[in-house]
Order: C-alpha cells, then structure tokens, then sequence
C-alpha cells in the first residue's frame, strides 16, 4: 500500500476552522491595541509641539503660537505685527480633538491664555493643559 502526501479535506477544513476561531478571539485585543497607539501617538505629537513652541519663544525671543484648525497643528512665530507660519504638520487617525483656546508663548517662557486640549478616540480619552508657566501635564480621562 501506498502511503498518499498531502491533507484530506477534513484536515484542511479543520485547520481553517482553528485559525478563524483564533483570529476571531483576538480581534478584540488587536483592536484596543491599535487604538491605544493611535490616541498615544496623538497626545505624544502635541504636547512635543507644545514643547517645541515653548522653547521656539526662548530660543527667538520672540512670541509662538500654537494652533489646532481642522485635524492639523501649527507653530506661528510673530514677525512685524502677523503670524507666519513656521511648521504644520497632521494629525492622522480617527482621533477628536477639541481646544479651547491658541495658547502664545512669551520669550519669558510663560503662555497666554491657559489651554486645555482633549483628545479622544473611540476606547480612550486625555486631557492636556497648558499653565500659565507654560507647564504641560496629561490627565487620562
């Protein structure tokens, strides 16, 4: 007799069978995963740029704003009386993003007015406030 290489259909149907119920049961976790590095990957990108405008304002000594309009950030540097723009980049996923207000940092380090920026996605939330001093900190929500 002959032994016969290769899988007979109830082999193949049940590893097939196995493999979807695995990916299936850890779709869930790969879903929180990605959504974790996204809202991350947002929060790390802001308070980054916060920080760039902050030390911009002491670097030029001269005033820095920083703007959220529509899903994009900028860093404005004051230049004979009007904003120029100096860097804007996006904000990439299925992230919202709300900001009371454009926050100008001062060549003395300090930031006016004070800012509060919240950042959610479907599974997590933060807040980042901005201090008058110019002091960054995150709160989960």
């Amino acid at each position: 007799m002959k032994n016969s290489r290769g899988l007979t259909v109830l082999e193949l149907l049940s590893a097939v069978t196995i493999g979807m119920f695995i990916l299936t049961s850890s779709f869930p976790i790969i879903s929180s995963f990605l959504s974790r590095i996204e809202i991350s990957t947002a929060v790390s990108s802001i308070t980054t740029h916060l920080s760039e405008a902050r030390y911009l304002s002491l670097a030029e000594s001269r005033k820095v704003r920083f703007r959220i309009v529509n899903r994009s950030g900028r860093l404005e540097i004051i230049n004979n009386h009007k904003w120029i723009n100096h860097k804007s980049w996006e904000i990439k996923g299925k992230i919202n993003i709300t900001c009371n207000a454009s926050p100008v940092f001062n060549p003395k380090g300090s930031a006016s007015p004070m800012c509060t920026i919240k950042i959610s996605n479907k599974m997590y939330s933060y807040k980042i406030t901005l201090s008058f001093a110019g002091r960054i900190r995150i709160t989960k929500l």
